[in-house]
């Protein structure tokens, strides 16, 4: 890892500075070693920002620097912009500067981790205080300064929660914050006129969140959580003092009060925070608290142990004698005898199960030895500390079994939020809803009874999926469908794959869970291990399809029935590849197939009205003018997944006219039938879509209308195709229509993509269009990936196969294959492609399927595209079984470095 970044840094500086630099400062190899050897985040930033080594090695630098240094860091660095954007692309400039520099800190030995989390803490608090500046400025401008009833200024608190409050902050930490403003009353007026405090102050608080959060070309500043604030997401973003007051005096639940234990005032008006801090005081140490804290703390941590115990074992955060015990054993002794310090926690909280991770991570928190002897030493000391831990957990708390009759509870926000849920509020009210029922819908006994049996393994099902919140979201609008079904409560309640199965397809939101809420009764034939062990070919789809034509149904009801069975199908090939009974490539196989089956039940209801309003087209001795349908891109190359396009596009034999009582052309009567089948699949009614169809590839695109005969296709690619459209029937295949035809079809098609071999000039097209993909549709930022467009990405791997398959198809017709994994092989064969590059891009290519695939069944948007500052990555890390969002990240940087490398390469 440290060698590989080495090199691409080396790659991006200038050599003899670079050589001198390394010369001049002895430090600077050991530095480098670290840094590029135990954060890709940190290689990265460098190597975009490869100027800032020579910083790192002042030996200004590399001290610890106090609020007030990082204060006038920044406002030199903010000095030479005032546009509002310009500002946010130093402050982040500035932020990943600072990173560098306590990161390099910390991997040296020159910092412990109270003075590295402290000092993240301050850099933290430094943003925070010029979104605030920033964000006030403007709305002063437009409203005036707010004032209280009495006429004096007051203002906007900003108040650190969590890691942040506690000093304590992580490289990767969300910031949780709460607002608060001073008084009620109005603002003095400004451009837009007067408003109230209130309105002011939140204005003023999603502004600051938004400053923070919002992604520049230089990235985002930090993640912003506001969950921590009374009622949560459903409470206002501020208060006043006074609404603080009330709340925590009347309402406040004893997690708050406990939360409240890390509260700081970290930027904003300062009277008013340190007025907060008061009261954060007189709330947290009242008299009259006793020792049923200490049956309160307890149940929180029994239910994290009951949603961990799968995992709980190597969670260091979490798990048996871990940093969550001690949190809660000093958060219960501050609320019984006042306030003492939090120790602090560590940025990854789960071992790796590796022995050469684990081994590095020793030897990065300082156990000497090969990784080896340090691993050994690390979980010797591990084993230690966390007994020891749990010895004073349990000796305190004096804990208890659990009666066994006891009824199911709800679990409480705090062990919602520390297992996972974004938003404790939402999920805690989906789980009650489940466990009761929905207002005016109370559940007959049995089936109350059942519910309680599943909520546990449900819950299990719903953590371990991509995204917990929208998979219980869904997984209660399905089990509120299920309505009085006990028995298929039951079932779930009994099956955990088919638990576990459900509530991964939940977790991609509205996609799919849509047609189990209409049909619950689906997810009965779904567990039955027949209905998916067998994989489905184009016939079994066909033969699923058939009630499509039952006698006596109207066009608009045919249809929606298509569009159901489509959508039926559909589930059962995405349910098998959840389950692992598939891989990528049978999940695309499965999905093409049934795309087959399904156009050619569309191309049925899109002929019947034409042949009985038209005829059939014939020629003028009378006989039939028969079609084909050529299937482009994934439809060609059968890679299809959920979500994609049927790019198609129509060719018949020659020209003629129909038969019927209104006479057309053959053209006309083609061309009405492809638009139909356009129609009668990508229309959208009340059943929603079987498959968007795409006929912009055809031969001549608008010109053309939308269907041509085979000599009008063969003059159009002769005189004016394009090298694009030789490139992309690479990738043609015949997906419906007659035999005979299709024969001459493909010749035409073999002709035009391989009949002359692609030489220099083609090359330096295909690159320079790849280039404009990347930069207008791919659009990549330090905080966002595109899986296709992007670098590295899917249509890398594409634009090198189909390049060589143009270069060398004339000559070897091994590598005339629609498939881009079929094609790398025939690459091979020819010796176009060396045997260990053609393996590589095979799992490459593979891979990033997989993550595009995850990215469609999780329902993102855009399509193929990853926001790092968001919860994607993480999802994405669980879909694929990766463990962690970094670990996920760190793969597919891999991948993508390799994939770009070959690409250049070969195509350049």
């Amino acid at each position: 890892m440290a060698l590989n970044n080495l090199e691409r840094y080396a790659a991006v500086v200038d050599r003899p500075v670079f050589f001198g630099t390394l010369a001049a400062h002895p430090g600077a190899v050991g530095l480098l070693a670290r840094l590029f050897g135990s954060s890709q985040f940190l290689a990265d930033a460098l190597r975009r920002r490869p100027n800032l080594l020579a910083w790192l090695l002042e030996p200004p630098t590399m001290r610890q620097w106090l609020a007030d240094d990082l204060e006038a860091d920044l406002a030199q660095t903010l000095a030479p912009f005032a546009a509002r954007e310009a500002r946010m692309n130093a402050l982040r400039r500035f932020k990943y500067r600072q990173l560098l520099r306590i990161a390099s800190r910390d991997l040296l030995g020159d910092a412990d981790l109270t003075v590295t989390t402290e000092e993240l803490s301050r850099l933290a608090d430094a943003c925070l205080a010029e979104a605030w500046r920033l964000a006030d400025a403007t709305l002063r401008a437009q409203y005036g300064a707010p004032l209280d009833a009495g006429g004096a200024e007051t203002g906007l608190g900003v108040i650190g929660m969590g890691k942040l409050g506690g000093d304590e902050l992580n490289y990767s930490s969300d910031i949780d914050l709460m607002f608060v403003y001073g008084a009620d009353g109005e603002t003095e007026g400004g451009s837009e006129g007067r408003t109230a405090n209130g309105d002011y102050f939140a204005r003023l608080g999603r502004e600051i969140v938004a400053l923070l959060e919002s992604v520049t070309e230089e990235g985002s500043a930090f993640r912003v959580d506001l969950r921590l604030r009374p009622e949560g997401r459903m409470g206002p973003v501020v208060l006043s003092l006074d609404g603080y007051r009330t709340y925590y005096t009347e309402r406040a639940e004893l997690w708050e009060r406990q939360a409240l234990l890390k509260a700081r005032a970290c930027a904003g008006d300062e009277r008013v925070g340190a007025r907060f801090m008061e009261l954060v005081r007189s709330v947290v140490y009242r008299p009259g608290v006793d020792a049923s804290i200490v049956g309160a703390v307890r149940g929180m941590k029994h239910e994290i142990d009951r949603h961990l115990k799968e995992k709980g074992g190597g969670n260091v955060k979490l798990g048996r004698g871990g940093i969550r015990e001690i949190e809660f054993l000093v958060q219960a002794l501050q609320l019984l005898y006042g306030g003492l310090q939090i120790l602090h926690e560590f940025q990854t909280h789960t071992l790796p199960d590796d022995a050469d991770e684990l081994g590095r991570l020793a030897r990065r928190v300082g156990v000497g030895g090969s990784p080896a002897r340090a691993a050994s030493e690390f979980l010797r000391r591990h084993r230690a500390v966390t007994t020891t831990v749990h010895r004073a957990f349990s000796e305190f708390f004096a804990e208890r079994p659990a009666p066994r009759n006891r009824r199911v509870r709800v679990p409480s926000l705090l062990a919602l939020q520390a297992t996972g849920f974004r938003d404790p509020e939402r999920a805690r009210h989906n789980l009650r809803l489940i466990l009761e029922g929905r207002p005016l819908v109370p559940y007959e006994a049995a089936l109350g009874r059942a519910m309680e049996r599943l909520l546990p393994n449900l819950l299990d099902a719903v953590w371990q999926s991509p995204d917990p919140d929208e998979a219980l979201n869904q997984m209660e609008r399905f089990l509120a469908a299920v309505g009085p079904r006990a028995g298929l409560i039951e079932l779930l309640a009994g099956d955990a794959a088919v638990l576990g199965g459900l509530a991964r397809l939940c977790a991609g939101g509205d996609l799919l869970t849509q047609l189990l809420i209409t049909q619950p009764e689906l997810v009965t034939a779904l567990a039955d291990p027949r209905a998916w062990e067998r994989p489905k070919r184009a016939r079994d789809f066909r033969a699923a399809l058939v009630p499509v034509f039952a006698p006596g149904s109207a066009v608009s009801e045919q249809r929606d029935r298509l569009r159901q069975l489509k959508q039926a199908e559909e589930l059962a090939v995405v349910w098998r590849y959840l389950l692992g009974v598939t891989d990528i490539d049978g999940y695309s196989r499965e999905m093409t197939a049934l795309a087959e089956a399904t156009l050619t039940a569309g191309m049925l209801l899109a002929l019947g009205p034409l042949v009985e309003r038209h005829g059939v087209p014939r020629t003028a001795d009378g006989r039939f003018i028969p079609a084909v349908i050529v299937g482009l891109g994934k439809l060609g190359g059968r890679e299809l997944t959920t979500g994609s396009d049927l790019d198609v596009f129509l060719t018949f034999s020659k020209d003629g006219e129909t038969d019927g009582a209104e006479c057309i052309e053959a053209h006309t009567f083609w061309s009405e039938a492809i638009e139909r089948l356009a129609g009668a699949l990508g229309d959208i009614t009340a059943a929603g879509v079987a498959f968007p169809v795409d006929l912009r590839l055809r031969p001549g695109s608008k010109g053309s209308g939308f269907a041509s005969s085979v000599p009008a296709a063969e003059r159009y690619y002769a005189e004016y195709g394009d090298l694009w459209e030789r490139q992309t029937l690479t990738r043609s295949r015949i997906c419906w229509g007659d035999a005979r035809l299709a024969r001459r079809v493909r010749a035409m098609i073999r002709h035009h993509a391989f009949g002359a071999a692609l030489g220099p000039r083609g090359l330096k097209e295909i690159a320079e269009v790849r280039t404009r993909m990347e930069l207008e549709l791919g659009k990549e930022t330090p905080g966002r990936l595109h899986v296709k467009f992007g670098r590295g990405g899917l249509v890398d791997v594409e634009f090198l196969v189909q390049a060589l398959q143009l270069k060398h198809g004339a000559e070897h017709p091994e590598v005339r294959r629609a498939a881009t994994i079929a094609g790398l092989a025939g690459l091979a064969r020819a010796g176009a492609l060396a045997p260990d590059t053609e393996r590589e891009l095979t799992e490459h290519y593979r891979f990033l399927r997989r993550v595009s695939a995850a990215l469609r069944l999780l329902s993102a948007r855009p399509p193929d595209t990853i926001e790092l500052a968001g919860p994607m990555p993480a999802r994405v890390a669980t879909a694929l079984g990766l463990g962690s969002r970094d670990a996920f990240l760190s793969e597919y940087r891999r991948r993508t470095t390799a994939v770009r490398a070959a690409y250049t390469e070969h195509v350049g």
